[in-house]
């Protein structure tokens, strides 16, 4: 794994260079255990790694719409040792049902960061020596009516669960040896959850599929997510954490073949268009930071297949 960053920017003038190469192992290993004809018990374990994002490492103003972030040269690669159980069963062609227990251990987690200024503007470190990730997934796909024939006509329901907990600790001089004493500091807590990860994700779909003669069908796809409140930004100075509020999407998909060449398709996006909140968390109590709604989008779509 190789990354070389040079820049020279307003932040300095002079320029420099930062770079990291390191030979990575990573090992695999998946096994299946076929308990009976519809059921399977899996077992797997890997080791990966996590490669910072060009704009992460870059030593230039990042402008976004409500906000400032600052790459920091100094980041590098965290390494993640990976384990899962999954059982599963297929009580029907095209149905499954499924529960898995997952882990994994992270050396040098890497976290968005709120720098110690005026303005508030964010950057992304090593935060500690280690942190680790536990949970659990449940899955469920079901044949609500499906007519066997020449002619698909069936109406199918799933839903995808997961709850984890993450940990780490946070290393304040950790941050500051490596930085070189440029990214100093003074961080709220001594250990926190992973910046970017929901504890509780939930997704749920509904797909109806019909053909009729001549090369003509449609699908349509009714669709559900769902995320609970996720850190965004670790706090400094006493001020609290950045945290990004739970909340809901849901999408409406339609595709329809009018003959063998041409086709329609319908979309309509983030349709219940809940407001995104992102608040800082003191003991006083939660402070607005951001807060806006997106909108719904509608699209219409004429293909023709030649």
């Amino acid at each position: 794994v190789q990354q070389i960053v040079d820049w020279r920017t307003q932040l300095d003038a002079g320029g420099g260079t930062n770079a990291f190469d390191r030979n990575e192992f990573l090992p695999s290993v998946i096994l299946k255990y076929i308990l009976n004809e519809k059921q399977n018990l899996r077992f797997g374990a890997s080791k990966t790694y996590t490669l910072p994002q060009f704009k992460e490492r870059a030593l230039f103003i990042y402008e976004d719409v409500t906000e400032i972030k600052i790459g920091n040269p100094n980041l590098y690669p965290s390494q993640n040792y990976n384990v899962d159980i999954k059982w599963e069963m297929f009580p029907k062609s095209e149905e499954l049902i499924s529960f898995t227990a997952f882990g994994k251990y992270i050396l040098d987690p890497i976290n968005e960061i709120v720098m110690a200024s005026s303005t508030n503007d964010i950057t992304w470190v090593n935060i500690g020596d280690n942190g680790y990730v536990v949970g659990g997934e449940f899955e469920i796909r079901k044949n609500l009516f499906k007519i066997e024939g020449d002619l698909v006509n069936k109406l199918t329901a799933g839903m995808n669960v997961s709850y984890m907990k993450t940990h780490q600790k946070i290393d304040a001089e950790k941050i500051r040896e490596e930085t070189k004493g440029r990214i100093n500091t003074n961080l709220t807590d001594a250990e926190s959850s992973f910046t970017g990860g929901s504890d509780l994700l939930i997704k749920a779909d509904i797909f109806y599929s019909r053909d009729w003669k001549n090369d003509k069908g449609m699908t349509a796809t009714l669709a559900y997510s769902h995320y609970s409140d996720r850190l965004y930004a670790l706090g400094v100075e006493q001020q609290g954490n950045l945290v990004d509020k739970g909340m809901g999407a849901l999408d409406f998909i339609l595709k329809t073949k009018l003959n063998k060449n041409l086709g329609l398709d319908f979309t309509a996006r983030n349709i219940l268009n809940p407001e995104f909140k992102r608040v800082q968390e003191n003991a006083s109590g939660d402070l607005p930071a951001v807060t806006y709604k997106r909108g719904a989008f509608f699209g219409l779509g004429l293909s023709y297949q030649f």
